[in-house]
């Protein structure tokens, strides 16, 4: 149940690092010819900076931060990890889950509130574009439950292979003593 439960989450997680690519790429894009515009044409666009910032960024920043953790990108101290029993280790994902699952489902439970106060006040951003808050405001709870979810599937995870002693959840790699893990 877990494995499936992970397939389905991570097959999400993937889906919504495929968006925050294709997010980047429209931000390379709009700037690109932005610049071009501005420079050569003397004709900047009036939406560019209002769009990237307020959407564009926010996407590509919340919709890859459960993969991130799926896949370990984010930074980690393991300093002692390497000297931790298999049992430790998991104690200690334990410990970061759970201070993680608190963080992030407040932000969740914030998150919402405001963007759900941005809907219901039809808030905009003034501007030549009356560009909607609530979307960009939306993307923080969406890109934060994501990663609840993560959080809570490697709680449940390594408790039950804590208790049972058999490996029903992966648990991150360490890097040795002295050995810095490059980009791979």
């Amino acid at each position: 149940m877990i494995e499936r439960a992970g397939q389905v989450l991570g097959a999400l997680e993937r889906a919504l690092t495929v968006i925050a690519v294709v997010f980047l790429f429209v931000i390379m894009v709009l700037v690109v010819t932005d610049v071009f515009m501005r420079y050569a044409l003397n004709s900047p666009f009036s939406f560019t900076y209002d769009l990237i910032g307020l959407y564009l960024l926010a996407g590509v920043f919340f919709f890859t931060l459960s993969d991130a953790l799926r896949e370990h990108a984010h930074v980690g101290v393991d300093i002692l990890l390497s000297r931790f029993s298999p049992a430790g280790r998991r104690l200690s994902e334990i410990v970061t889950a759970l201070a993680g699952l608190f963080v992030f489902a407040l932000i969740c439970k914030v998150g919402f509130a405001r963007a759900l106060e941005n809907y219901e006040q039809h808030d905009v951003l003034s501007g030549a574009i009356p560009w909607p808050t609530w979307i960009s405001a939306a993307l923080v709870p969406f890109g934060c439950g994501v990663l609840v979810l993560r959080l809570a599937l490697q709680l449940i995870g390594n408790v039950l292979s804590l208790a049972s002693g058999r490996d029903l959840y992966p648990l991150p790699p360490v890097t040795g003593v002295g050995e810095a893990r490059g980009f791979e």
